[in-house]
């Protein structure tokens, strides 16, 4: 029940900020507006009906039941304590990348060298630091938001700026699976602000994208995506910026 009002509660949300009105709903779904009110307030919408008002919205189920999880997750953030283990052990922080991307145990066992006695050892060890919950079958609930992010500054944001980004960037992005954009500008504080949110939704799309080729059969090769924005000057160029002119004196 709990389960179903996340949901429901989701499906407004969308709708609003898709712009569409419960008179939309009705057109789509073929009922009255006061019919369409009462089965969102009941929380009375068939399975069916929901897929009607997720395609009317252009999202699919599935991107409504991550953001309803998402908003019910119990962090977006981990404490400096458990960074810090984190990034003590590559191979905790490895596995740490495992859950997170929702690999299944019996990948990790076999893709990559853990024995299972030593993968189960991990997710124990991520399980007493409340970053997943263990269950049966060796199955794993995320205690952390799908898109949380690493504290600013924190340790595995060092260890990604100062290890990873630095292997990352040394590639001349010029083989035909690799592309490179960078591009920048004066921009006010609006649109900056329209930048991060651009950048959010393109991390969320990139993300939907990565979790939905999980069922592909074809082969998968390891991949990566970076997106930033922040107000920055050239070091190399800001040597050439010219003084704002002093104000003109307007005394006779």
């Amino acid at each position: 029940m709990a389960q179903r009002t996340h949901i429901i509660a989701e499906l407004k949300k969308a709708l609003r900020e898709s712009g569409h009105t419960y008179a939309d709903v009705a057109r789509k779904l073929q009922l009255s507006v006061a019919s369409v009110k009462r089965l969102f307030s009941t929380e009375d919408l068939s399975l069916h009906r929901v897929d009607q008002v997720c395609e009317l919205i252009g999202l699919d189920l599935r991107a409504i039941l991550e953001r309803a999880a998402d908003r019910t997750a119990p962090t977006n953030q981990l404490t400096l304590a458990q960074e810090s283990e984190l990034v003590s052990d590559a191979k905790l922080l490895f596995m740490t990348w495992l859950v997170l991307i929702r690999t299944p145990f019996e990948e990790m066992t076999r893709d990559y060298r853990f024995t299972e006695r030593e993968a189960l050892q991990y997710l124990i060890r991520l399980d007493r630091l409340k970053v997943i919950e263990l269950q049966p079958g060796n199955r794993v609930r995320l205690l952390v938001s799908r898109h949380f992010s690493w504290r600013p500054g924190g340790p595995v944001q060092k260890h990604i700026h100062q290890k990873m980004l630095r292997e990352f960037f040394a590639s001349a992005f010029a083989g035909p699976r690799e592309e490179f954009f960078f591009h920048g500008g004066r921009v006010s504080d609006e649109a900056l602000g329209q930048l991060k949110r651009a950048l959010r939704g393109a991390s969320r799309e990139c993300a939907e994208i990565i979790e939905r080729d999980r069922s592909t059969t074809q082969t998968r090769s390891g991949t990566a995506f970076v997106l930033a924005v922040r107000p920055w000057n050239y070091s190399g160029f800001s040597q050439f910026d010219r003084d704002l002119p002093a104000v003109a004196d307007a005394s006779p």
